[in-house]
């Protein structure tokens, strides 16, 4: 049986990638932090999903073992020697944590003469395999050429919901029927073969990635920005009210514009692709936290991020981008308890006042027409918030 290691065994990294995996034939072996999780896996070497739209019907996934990055390097690396396929799903934030254990096993692959090997980041991220790339090579523990010579990054873009559950009397995960899984064909080493069942392969990511990180991971992000100061916690609260849906809507349609333009999507394809997005946020029985989706708004405000980037584009365009820009303004109003980067940006703000913050954070330069639209949006807010 063919064998992948898969860095992150959170709820997109066991009900996601790892379900792909498991229908393409490979026994999975996790690395991951949570040692109460491993145990499990290791006790019973299966788990279960649910899928929603089917009335939760049980899927089982099994040939699962893990390994503690802290605890067993030595097994990390061993597996990583012997394994077909690498995938990870960790956010790309913590690419810095898994990197020394994932370079030293790369490391020790190519010691031991084994062929050049997928690696495969699975990240709600703009290029994340050469983000990946990048912490790899700082760790030096690997070189650029040595890495180059055994290890093929792709990057993907990613979609699919995911939720915590507890079932049958052990954790499993609840799952969206839809999905996509888009990998960079040319990135792998070799672009004639598909080392995921069911993922689409292409030669122009760019596409997939704006339409998806840009239309819904934006659209998502700035709908929720400005759920938490209406005073939502759940998302799904926030689009019972059908003004609220359709505002989101609108944004994405905003977003959308600039991907129609640049890619040649039609506007009757964003549209259909919009609304069953909507409809999936939306679903009955599903609850989804603001905290969750807000959550790290240093990195979401990042001038090629999921906010930002399609307000540059539209502009470039003279594409409408008004609704987007209030979707920016709210990100620098996100107050959540425990979110360091909102109490980072809030401690700039308040120190620096929000005419500087926000250029830091965006790169959107001072006294631009954006600029100036943001600034009346954010005061806006904090005004209405205040009352």
């Amino acid at each position: 049986m063919k064998r992948a290691v898969h860095f992150g065994a959170g709820k997109i990294g066991r009900g996601f990638i790892a379900d792909l995996l498991h229908d393409t034939g490979y026994a999975i072996t996790f690395v991951d932090v949570n040692e109460a999780l491993n145990a499990e896996m290791n006790r019973y070497h299966n788990y279960y999903l649910y899928v929603i739209q089917e009335g939760h019907k049980r899927k089982e996934i099994d040939q699962v073992s893990a390994l503690s990055p802290i605890t067993q390097p030595e097994e990390v690396m061993q597996s990583i020697i012997e394994a077909d396929l690498v995938t990870t799903a960790v956010i790309a934030d913590n690419f810095p944590k898994i990197a020394p254990n994932l370079a030293a096993g790369l490391k020790a692959r190519l010691d031991a003469g084994k062929g050049k090997i997928n690696v495969i980041p699975c990240e709600n991220a703009f290029y994340c395999g050469e983000m990946l790339k990048k912490e790899l090579i700082k760790t030096e523990i690997i070189t650029e050429d040595e890495l180059d010579s055994i290890a093929a990054i792709p990057s993907t873009a990613v979609d699919r919901m995911v939720f915590s559950a507890k079932r049958d009397g052990r954790e499993g995960i609840d799952i969206g029927k839809t999905f996509e899984l888009v990998i960079e064909k040319n990135k792998l080493a070799d672009p004639c073969t598909e080392p995921i069942k069911y993922a689409r392969y292409t030669g122009n990511l760019d596409k997939f990635l704006e339409r998806k990180l840009c239309v819904v991971n934006g659209g998502h992000t700035m709908s929720a920005y400005i759920a938490r100061l209406m005073g939502y916690d759940i998302i799904q609260d926030y689009f019972k009210v059908p003004e609220n849906t359709k505002l989101t809507r609108d944004i994405m349609l905003q977003v959308s514009a600039f991907v129609e333009k640049k890619h040649g999507f039609t506007r009757e394809e964003m549209e259909e692709y919009i609304d069953a997005t909507i409809s999936r946020w939306s679903t009955p029985g599903i609850e989804d936290t603001i905290e969750r989706i807000a959550k790290a708004p240093i990195r979401k405000l990042d001038p090629e991020d999921r906010m930002v980037k399609p307000a540059k584009a539209c502009e470039e365009y003279g594409l409408a981008n008004d609704l987007i820009l209030k979707g920016i303004a709210a990100a620098f109003l996100y107050d959540m308890d425990g979110d360091e980067q909102a109490a980072e940006i809030t401690s700039y703000v308040k120190e620096n006042g929000i005419e500087k913050a926000m250029p830091h954070y965006t790169g959107i330069e001072e006294g631009s027409r954006m600029y100036g639209e943001i600034l009346k949006n954010y005061k806006n807010y904090q005004t209405k918030k205040e009352q």
